[in-house]
């Protein structure tokens, strides 16, 4: 179950998380709105510059949307959609600010893992955003940690390797493939197998080799802190 995200005091937070962290949703429409629309990098740094804690509130309201019942109140399913969106562009676009995920509570696999086993009601193509962020968060070394060390996020993606939604199963193995980076940055298997495996339809195979790099990982990172 994903661990509640810290509540900062109201006068700590700026005018955007305010209203991310309110309940109006026009307003919050909006803000998600403004930062959609930003196309160049410059832009979005600059964006970013004066929100600093955009990503964190961002997850936040990530974690909000993973509670609502999409039935009665549909226009958070968009807002979710809104949210990972942004996301992935954010830490795509500035990998350095994705270290902030892996700050107390570090609770972003745990979110991840939640939207992905919240069956029918969340769409696949909201499940294929999730594992693009997955894809681009893993890029920071601590975060990365998180994810292999949270065995349910790990068998969610071996899972998805073998769904029958192609566009899923891709980017499934694509997050897999991320995953295989050791803490220098140096890929410690020919993460190609992974992806000849899988075109080769011996799929069960792949999620083999996703599970042990992931074992290989975690029994490696044990070592260094023993």
């Amino acid at each position: 179950m994903a661990s509640k995200p810290k509540r900062r005091k109201t006068e700590e937070l700026d005018e955007t998380e305010a209203i991310l962290l309110g309940d109006d949703l026009k307003q919050i429409k909006n803000i998600l709105l403004d930062f959609k629309e930003i196309k160049k990098v410059d832009a979005l740094e600059s964006k970013v510059k004066d929100c600093p804690r955009i990503g964190v509130t961002l997850m936040t309201v990530l974690w909000k949307c993973s509670l609502q019942n999409f039935d009665d109140q549909p226009q958070w399913l968009q807002i979710l959609y809104d949210v990972l969106r942004i996301l992935t562009n954010i830490y795509g676009t500035i990998p350095s600010l994705c270290s902030e995920l892996a700050e107390p509570p570090g609770n972003f696999a745990n979110i991840a893992v939640r939207l992905l086993e919240s069956g029918p009601k969340v769409p696949m193509e909201v499940k294929c955003e999730v594992f693009r962020l997955v894809c681009n968060v893993a890029t920071d070394q601590r975060c990365m940690e998180l994810i292999t060390e949270n065995t349910h996020l790990v068998d969610r993606i071996a899972m998805a390797i073998d769904h029958e939604v192609i566009e899923v199963a891709k980017v499934a193995l694509r997050a897999a493939n991320f995953l295989t980076v050791n803490k220098n940055g140096i890929k410690k298997y020919r993460t190609s197998s992974l992806t000849e495996a899988y075109n080769s339809g011996v799929k069960l195979v792949a999620i083999e080799k996703l599970l042990a790099i992931c074992r290989s990982i975690r029994s490696s990172e044990k070592e260094v802190v023993e």
